[in-house]
């Protein structure tokens, strides 16, 4: 009885931190997107979110270039990790935790290797959610 109790707390809980991100996901999406609901959406981890990286020069660029600056207003940021969901709140006002427990994400994957094809299927559910929520979305990549 005891065994059975504990995991149905634990399907409960996990049920609402699953409703509880979706809400946040949600509210960004919808402070983000264009008035036709789309927006553009990037992910980053760790390795390129630090100071000066690769994500800072991603974030200039929309500001520097040739009327480029309002559309940050309508890019979502999916971390993949607690780390770069740190930085991206720093420097950028619609960020969303992808982080998966169990699962590291900070670090480079090679190329099909085991934890790259696990970041790879958390990007496609992240894509797949924002879809199934009524938005549009341009990805692109910062690399």
């Amino acid at each position: 009885l005891f065994r059975s109790s504990f995991y149905i707390v634990l399907l409960c809980i996990m049920k609402v931190n699953q409703e509880n991100e979706e809400t946040k996901l949600q509210n960004i999406l919808s402070k983000a997107a264009t008035v036709t609901k789309t927006v553009i959406i990037t992910t980053v981890n760790a390795a390129w979110t630090a100071p000066n990286s690769i994500f800072d020069l991603f974030l200039e660029g929309f500001r520097s270039g040739n009327q480029t600056q309002a559309l940050l207003n309508h890019l979502v940021v999916g971390a993949m990790d607690q780390k770069a969901y740190s930085r991206c709140l720093e420097l950028h006002p619609h960020c969303i935790a992808l982080t998966t427990e169990g699962v590291d994400f900070s670090g480079k994957a090679n190329f099909m290797s085991e934890d790259y094809l696990k970041i790879l299927w958390r990007k496609l559910e992240f894509q797949r959610t924002v879809l199934e929520m009524g938005y549009s979305f341009i990805f692109t990549v910062i690399s």
